[in-house]
């Protein structure tokens, strides 16, 4: 369980409580990278929603960014279980972007009702019978509301250029994005042209798949619009206690809570805002544990500084 994907899941307004209580189930289940591989039959059981519910809802939040799923297989080329991965990065402004630009149901907008038939003239043929039908019984425009607005977006060049430089996949539908595009303004649409290469790498960084153009439209590029600057390296400290959080790590030095060498590791997690909780440690005589301690292991006593001991190390005396 990650503490972390449960209070982002937490925080999260998603305007549906069962898309909600599916995704607080998934950071339940989370690591602290944010993958999991609960059954649908797991989360069926464990929120009591019907199967129907579940895909649904889970097919949701995976069209909204807030998720993605992949399939594993197993040694004999069998497909295995379904792996999600939570994305962490999504923040609530995502979510208001998908919900402002979503285009509500018209219920009372019925197609036109088709008009009655007059009986063709005595001695017609059928050619005169086929051509009064076509006149008079107009047909529904297929797709019902807004369905005519995905047409066209093969010659429109504004929204080809924006295909070229994201690269979807050749599985996705084109005609779903340029639903999302028209909506956009002109200043919405070069920000998201822009976002491209900084979404690019992060997804290459954290090894997953690029959402499709239509989720990509509907609000993701706003959360990668402020990342066009290059964001500054971690400092030698910040790197040290990512290493200290991380799943894989091991060995170290023990930091007990409340100690001078605590509020300087302290101080590195509020700068670079990540969580540091004190681990309770049984006493484990033949470990070289006499009592039971409070704390962390850390890479090292204290926080590695490119100038030297920091100023709380220094009233330390270390």
């Amino acid at each position: 369980m990650s503490w972390q994907a449960l209070n982002w899941a937490g925080d999260l307004t998603l305007g549906s409580p069962t898309a909600k209580t599916l995704l607080i189930l998934l950071a339940n289940f989370a690591d602290e990278e944010g993958e999991c591989f609960p059954s649908h039959e797991k989360l069926q059981k464990m929120s009591e929603f019907s199967a129907r519910a579940v895909q649904i809802n889970m097919n949701k939040l995976e069209e909204w960014g807030l998720i993605e799923r992949k399939r594993d297989r197993n040694d004999d080329g069998t497909l295995g279980r379904t792996r999600y991965r939570l994305c962490l990065h999504i923040k609530q402004k995502h979510i208001d972007g998908i919900h402002r630009h979503d285009v509500p149901v018209v219920k009372n907008d019925e197609p036109p009702a088709p008009a009655a038939l007059e009986p063709p003239a005595r001695g017609a043929g059928q050619d005169n019978l086929q051509e009064d039908n076509h006149q008079k019984t107009p047909i529904a425009p297929k797709g019902a509301v807004g369905a005519e607005t995905s047409k066209g977006w093969e010659k429109d060049p504004a929204y080809l250029a924006f295909l070229a430089e994201y690269g979807p996949s050749q599985a996705w539908p084109k005609h779903r994005g340029y639903r999302q595009w028209l909506k956009l303004t002109e200043d919405e649409r070069k920000a998201a042209v822009a976002a491209i290469p900084a979404y690019r790498a992060v997804c290459a960084k954290e090894r997953r798949k690029m959402t499709d153009p239509s989720a990509y439209l509907r609000g993701t590029f706003k959360n990668f619009s402020i990342r066009l600057a290059p964001r500054a390296p971690d400092s030698d400290a910040v790197q040290a206690l990512r290493r200290a959080l991380g799943a894989n790590f091991s060995g170290g030095v023990m930091v007990e809570h409340g100690t001078p060498q605590w509020a300087a590791w302290q101080a590195v997690a509020e700068e670079a805002q990540l969580p540091l909780r004190a681990i309770g440690y049984p006493a484990r005589p033949f470990a070289g544990r006499p009592e039971a301690v409070t704390g962390r292991y850390m890479p090292s006593e204290w926080p590695p500084s490119r100038d030297g001991p920091d100023r709380q190390q220094q009233a330390a005396g270390g």
